[in-house]
């Protein structure tokens, strides 16, 4: 149910979980299966249920910024970026980050999950996951199934709380963009539910086709079980810290504070705080209770109760960049793209369309290729034989700690192997900056994202209040390799864009243009626009302790008796796709360890 804060404040609840957004939501919801136990969500943003700036799909983005939605993080300024800061929204509202996000609803490759287990987590591997990303997904068949649209019916589950599907509308370039790259010798994904990624497809996305709306952890976990009593849910509570009191060395969490309408309110506990604030905000969290590097908090004027030096460390992020082309005047009747919907005398229409399952509001970016660097790039060859040699030589001269090092050999072997490092996305509309796009015109960019970055940045407290935003430093290209690499998918993405049918369908390169040529005007060029894909991980890394680890397999903080993280922020070494199946994934395999289903003997 959704609370005052009079029926919360100084109260007692089995269950506090800090964050009611994407893996929270799921972990609190089935915790709340049992009547017995109470749970108590703390969200720091407001309900916005039913709101049509979060439910209309095609409207991705308007969010950002904007208060009521988002936390509107801002990066350090990047000392490889030409010292430029780097804007990173995050959901603020129930829901989280699933509320605004981009849809995209995939699993990762099986070699992504595996190496969890590689890195000390005994039974986290592809085939624990899989049994929870088919329980949180609830697969809607498209009424009609496109001839681009690949999938096997054995692979989804129809019955889970998260709803997705195929986009309802087709912008018309999918089909063009498979062949272009088919004729680049890159194959189609049957199955990407499978545990191979490798090659093109398209992707579902989470909007319900019955709703024409998004599918997200709000009105999909939460809404249909609001009314449970055990159940309790507070907006607009920003948590400052977890109380702890420590006994033998070990702490213990008893209740958390938070801030609501200005106040300082207290919250107790009867079995365990979890925090599944995200990424960003779960280190601010424990550092700001005394949890994390004795060096950190000293610093930021915070009492140290447990010495963990990972929390805030091994953040792993990746980004984007893109190429924009104007669609050739003589075809652009063919094509569906976001930009009509830009022009506000449209944009009614759209939503008229939409009701029926057409139009702008009803297309997303669904055109996706996964590929090693090998698969796209003449020079790959001798750009991973310096990255090894780059790696050797940073482990020994001790550049690199020795859990970092075991990272670094996983993801050096994935290159030999030949799994994805690279992803492009063909997005039906201007998304590139400087935007110059003219109205009634229309546009198509080609995404470049880098995934399994060898660079690792960090997330700490500025200080010790509670509403002061962390210091985030993502150490963007601080390893040479991720802007090569970043490179060279650009330049295929270029030679993609010129290779039928796209050829005969894209007209003139917007941005970066034909000035940017050389590689390294177009190392400059992806400097100065790249961006965050808003799929940040690794600060509170799953990882023995002496690795940097901050949970253990059971996703309990060390040195604590009761506390867990449960979110994107565990996954220890990052995974090459979209997280936000992942992330409802293991919301649900946390609640079964909770409840003692799952790892019982790890």
């Amino acid at each position: 149910m959704a609370a005052s804060i009079d029926q919360v404040s100084g109260k007692k609840f089995d269950f506090i979980v800090i964050g009611g957004g994407t893996a929270g939501l799921a972990l609190a919801t089935r915790l709340s299966e049992d009547e017995k136990i109470s749970v108590l969500v703390l969200e720091a943003g407001p309900a916005n249920l039913n709101d049509p700036l979060l439910l209309t799909p095609g409207r991705f983005g308007i969010q950002f910024k904007n208060p009521n939605y988002d936390w509107a993080f801002v990066t350090t300024s990047q000392k490889k970026l030409d010292g430029r800061p780097v804007n990173w929204a995050r959901g603020k509202t129930l829901g989280g980050s699933s509320a605004i996000n981009f849809f995209a609803y995939h699993l990762p490759s099986k070699q992504d999950i595996d190496a969890f287990e590689k890195l000390g987590n005994p039974r986290w591997n592809w085939d624990l996951l899989k049994k929870y990303y088919y329980k949180s997904s609830g697969f809607i068949p498209p009424a009609v199934k496109r001839e681009e649209i690949s999938y096997d019916i054995d692979q989804r589950n129809l019955n889970g709380p998260v709803k997705y599907s195929y986009t309802m509308n087709s912008s018309g370039f999918e089909g063009p963009y498979l062949e272009a790259l088919k004729s680049l010798g890159v194959p189609r994904v049957a199955e990407p539910f499978a545990g191979e990624i490798k090659g093109a497809w398209i992707s579902p996305v989470t909007i319900n086709p019955m709703t024409k709306g998004r599918s997200y952890a709000a009105n999909d976990y939460y809404e249909p079980n609001a009314d449970r009593k055990n159940f309790t849910v507070l907006n607009n509570a920003y948590v400052a810290k977890i109380d702890l009191l420590k006994v033998n060395g070990i702490a213990t969490a008893t209740g958390v504070q938070f801030i609501y309408e200005g106040k300082t309110h207290k919250v107790l506990t009867g079995k365990e705080v979890i925090v599944s604030a995200g990424t960003i905000m779960s280190p601010q969290v424990l550092e700001l209770s005394g949890i994390g590097s004795r060096k950190i908090l000293d610093a930021a004027g915070v009492e140290p109760i447990v010495d963990i030096p990972g929390v805030g460390e091994n953040v792993q992020e990746h980004c984007y960049g893109g190429i924009t082309y104007e669609v050739k005047e003589e075809v652009q009747d063919q094509f569906t793209t976001f930009d009509i919907a830009r022009d506000p005398a449209q944009l009614e229409k759209q939503r008229t369309l939409l009701a029926e399952g057409k139009g702008a509001l009803a297309i997303s970016a669904t055109a996706m290729t996964f590929l090693p660097l090998a698969a796209i790039s003449p020079n790959a060859e001798a750009l991973n034989k310096d990255l090894e040699k780059t790696i050797d030589k940073g482990i020994a001269t001790g550049r690199y700690s020795p859990g970092l090092q075991k990272q670094l050999k996983i993801q050096l072997e994935s290159i030999k192997e030949g799994y994805p490092n690279t992803e492009g996305i063909l997005e039906p509309g201007f998304m590139t900056s400087p935007d110059t796009s003219e109205v009634g015109k229309k546009y198509v960019t080609l995404i470049s994202l880098m995934h399994r970055p060898f660079s690792r940045g960090t997330i700490h407290i500025a200080s010790n209040n509670p509403l002061d935003y962390p210091k985030i430093d993502p150490h963007y290209f601080e390893e040479q390799y991720d802007l090569l690499a970043f490179r060279e998918l650009f330049k295929f993405n270029r030679r993609l864009a010129r290779t039928e049918p796209l050829n005969g369908i894209l007209g003139v390169e917007i941005n970066p243009g034909a000035g940017c040529i050389t590689d390294e005007q177009i190392e400059d060029y992806l400097k100065k626009s790249c961006n965050t894909t808003y799929h940040t991980s690794g600060s509170c890394s799953m990882l023995p302790l002496q690795d940097g680890g901050v949970v253990d397999p059971q996703l309990k903080v060390y040195g604590t008796t009761n506390i867990r993280v449960v979110d994107i922020s565990i996954i220890p070494l990052h995974i090459g796709c979209h997280p936000q199946a992942t992330a409802y994934a293991i919301g649900e395999l946390a609640a079964d360890i909770i409840k003692g289903r799952a790892l019982q003997e790890a």
